[in-house]
Parts: structure tokens; C-alpha cells; sequence
């Protein structure tokens, strides 16, 4: 979307910023990865240790992922210079898009929990509204706002996916992934 607006030079330091955030990622996509066989190995053999588990993995991905978020935010001016003259121009956009991904990892891999216990198609749905979310606030930011509009759709995309997953785990689940929120089963888990 960023190139469809924006000139060459724009597209370049908004993609040099969304690859220094990807530091910030890594921490998400090492826990996805590590956890989910043990998602379903526990979801069909021992039920009653899922949430407990499910619970621990957030704060496995939620406080490393801070770490490094703040690590990035830190040293991002210079990462970002490392690119070239002109890239750090985008240091301020990764405040922005940390605060998605910090978001994102505050409920840890729902996605995994989600098509690992059978619920793989209210996952994609998910995923789905979520793309469409983000193209909108696309559409309507970044022509207005340039490379800040997309920034803020990346963030508040990230932000609905993770809100909209760790709802999801909990109608469906009964478990509450949200790294602060209590432990309480949802009404009906289905």
C-alpha cells in the first residue's frame, strides 16, 4: 500500500523500518514455533494443563518481546542509519510500530493455540478481518498522513488482531492469553 501512495524513497525507509521491527518479531515467532506441537499434544492428551500452559506462553512471548522492543527502540536510530543517508527518517515511525507489536505479543501466540485445539477456521477468519481492517485504515491514511498513516494502520491492525485472537481463544477456549488480564473462563467456551 505504502508504494501504491508514496514515492520510491518513502517505500524504501518505511521498509527499512518494518524490517529493523522485525528484531521485535523474532521473540513472537521463536515461541509460536517452539509451542505449538505442545498446544495440541496438551489440548488431546491433558486439557486441564492447557490454560496454564497457554497463560505461560504469553508471558514467554509478552516480556522477552518487550525487552527487545525497548532494545530496538534504543539503538533504532543508528540501525536504521545503517541502511543509508536518509533512513533514519524512520526512527519515529518504530514507536509507533513497536507499540503494535508489543501489543500483539501481550497475548501471545493465540493463532497457535487456536489451530492447534481444532479452531483453525475462526483463526483464518481472524486473520482475514484483520487484513481487510488494515487495508482500509490503508486507504484512508496513508494518502492523508504518508508514511505516519501507514505506520498507524500497521499498529492498529496488529493491535485488533491481537484483541480480536485473544477474544477468540476465549469464547472458544475458555482461556485468557491477555499477559494482564485474570484468569477467568469465558461463560460458554465452545
Amino acid at each position: 500500500m505504502v508504494g501504491f501512495y508514496m514515492q520510491p524513497d518513502d517505500v524504501a525507509v518505511y521498509f527499512a523500518t518494518v524490517k529493523t521491527l522485525a528484531l521485535v518479531h523474532f521473540v513472537y515467532f521463536a515461541v509460536k514455533a517452539g509451542v505449538a506441537q505442545r498446544y495440541a499434544a496438551i489440548a488431546h492428551s491433558e486439557p486441564d494443563k492447557l490454560a496454564g500452559f497457554a497463560r505461560e506462553t504469553a508471558a514467554w512471548t509478552f516480556w522477552p518481546s518487550l525487552v527487545m522492543a525497548l532494545v530496538v527502540l534504543a539503538l533504532g536510530k543508528p540501525m536504521l542509519m545503517l541502511f543509508g543517508p536518509g533512513f533514519d527518517a524512520g526512527y519515529p515511525l518504530l514507536f509507533l510500530l513497536v507499540a503494535g507489536v508489543v501489543a500483539r505479543a501481550a497475548v501471545g501466540p493465540c493463532e497457535s493455540l487456536l489451530t492447534m485445539s481444532g479452531n483453525q477456521n475462526i483463526c483464518a477468519l481472524v486473520y482475514a478481518m484483520t487484513l481487510a481492517f488494515n487495508i482500509g485504515l490503508s486507504v484512508l491514511l496513508i494518502p492523508q498522513f504518508g508514511l505516519w498513516g501507514a505506520a498507524i494502520a500497521t499498529a492498529l491492525a496488529m493491535m485488533f488482531e491481537a484483541g480480536a485472537l485473544a477474544f477468540t481463544v476465549w469464547r472458544k477456549l475458555g482461556i485468557v492469553m491477555a499477559i494482564f488480564a485474570p484468569a477467568r473462563p469465558a461463560p460458554e467456551a465452545r
